[in-house]
């Protein structure tokens, strides 16, 4: 199997995503907070090597965008959380934005280059929920993409980790310092696990199981 070249990641997480996710062609992913299907994608580059999955993300125009570039994919307009309900999803002009985290909301806000557009009442439900329902059964995870902007603990914890523990996990973590990686919550969740830290690019933590 050939990869792709280019990276279409932020900061170019694709690219270590797919070497350690090499010898596994034609895997299934799971992408919360998907955002966009091609810019930005921690996911595209292994849609285009053969790979498909679950898109979820509460912004309208996201699944929208994911409906019509990227038709093996399923797609989900939804929050995701441990408490299951309708929220709040504040929208921004820079879409990467879009929050449910009042703390976020509130520091993306005070930022002049950030434009509110307003918001939106949005569905939340938990992970576990969504993938219990929407993947296909005897299919492995293989790979998690999770960013939320400022929800991803809660996230997280609101997935069903004895059946459903993706070999590889990718997650923003704004607390992470590497000189005290200990400190970071979620480091401190996903260790008991079994995953180890094995990469950090920016903002984005990539773990794989021991």
């Amino acid at each position: 199997m050939t990869f792709p070249i280019a990276s279409y990641s932020s900061f170019g997480e694709d690219r270590l995503i797919l070497k350690y996710l090499a010898g596994r062609p034609g895997g299934f992913y799971v992408d919360v907070g998907a955002h966009q299907p091609v810019d930005y994608s921690n996911t595209y580059a292994l849609y285009l090597a053969g790979w498909r999955g679950i898109a979820i993300d509460p912004d309208p125009e996201a699944i929208a965008a994911f409906r019509q570039v990227r038709p093996r994919d399923s797609t989900q307009q939804l929050a995701i959380g441990t408490l299951p309900g309708r929220v709040t999803l504040h929208l921004f002009n820079d879409r990467s934005m879009n929050t449910i985290d009042p703390v976020s909301f509130a520091r993306f806000r005070s930022n002049s280059r950030k434009r509110h557009l307003g918001d939106i009442e949005v569905e939340r439900r938990t992970l576990a929920s969504v993938l219990a329902q929407s993947v296909p059964a005897s299919t492995e995870v293989g790979f998690m993409n999770i960013d939320c902007e400022g929800a991803d603990l809660d996230v997280l914890r609101s997935n069903d980790w004895a059946r459903f523990h993706p070999f590889l996990l990718a997650v923003e973590d704004l607390d992470l310092d590497l000189e005290r990686v200990t400190e970071s919550p979620i480091f401190r969740f996903l260790r008991p696990l079994g995953y180890r830290l094995v990469s950090h690019l920016h903002y984005t933590s990539i773990y794989r199981l021991s």
